[in-house]
């Protein structure tokens, strides 16, 4: 499976975020972190050699040890419906002998199950230092931005909807109305294909391999809150409309 990031501003995003930390000098994991573009952000005082990454494609994991050959890139062929789904299912964190300050997942547990999530976070937290930070991105299915299309260097053609209705717009999906009539009340859905839709549950039917195509879940930030309530969850910044979980340790 290939698949390789076009998005850029995920430093600015987590610096922000983070209340623009000292990057330099500090282990940094970037998970599900693709290609590396953290690093091409030319803002980014993220130190090569003391950063690393993990991801399920890897075409991106081979090309970024090509144009970062100071990074540390390791393929983890984990199962994933759309980014790896020859993996293998429940594969665990490669064992890296490394600790780290910032650990960083920006849109992978977008594209995970809840328990898949609540494993994986687990995971991660225990590769944190003292007073290490964790911090991952998710989609609040309500949530309605201002209009920042200002901000944008091309002008998006769709205008300010909640996440959902902005993600069914954006994919064409046929019968929006009704699958906002049934996520209004969520606290956390997934959205399958494009058009199966599960409303606070995992109880999914079976897909056949052939079938499964694209794979979403949205929390909304009080649900998340419930999750891993002793994590801080912070709002969008623009451009984007994803909120932060931050959880940190100690």
């Amino acid at each position: 499976m290939t698949f390789i990031s076009r998005k850029f501003w995920q430093f600015r995003y987590f610096d922000t975020q983070l209340g623009r930390p000292t990057w330099g000098g500090r282990d940094v994991l970037d998970f599900g972190g693709n290609v590396g573009n953290i690093l091409k952000e030319p803002k980014s005082t993220i130190d090569h050699d003391k950063y690393w990454c993990i991801d399920v494609s890897r075409t991106a994991i081979k090309k970024a040890r090509e144009t970062y050959p100071h990074a540390h890139w390791i393929f983890y062929d984990r199962y994933n419906l759309q980014f790896n789904p020859t993996g293998i299912p429940g594969l665990e964190i490669p064992d890296i002998e490394q600790k780290f300050d910032y650990i960083l997942a920006y849109s992978v547990f977008t594209h995970t199950s809840k328990a898949e999530m609540i494993e994986l976070v687990n995971h991660l937290e225990m590769l944190l230092k003292g007073g290490g930070i964790l911090a991952f991105t998710f989609g609040h299915p309500q949530w309605i931005p201002p209009d920042w299309r200002p901000h944008y260097r091309r002008r998006s053609r769709f205008p300010p909807r909640c996440n959902l209705q902005w993600w069914l717009e954006r994919r064409k999906v046929g019968n929006v109305e009704a699958l906002m009539e049934k996520a209004k009340n969520a606290a956390w859905c997934t959205l399958v294909n494009d058009r199966d839709l599960y409303v606070d549950c995992e109880n999914e039917r079976h897909y056949e391999a052939w079938e499964k195509k694209t794979y979403m879940v949205f929390y909304t930030a009080e649900y998340m809150k419930t999750i891993f309530p002793d994590a801080e969850v912070l709002p969008p910044v623009q451009p984007e409309r994803q909120h932060c979980c931050v959880i940190k340790k100690g």
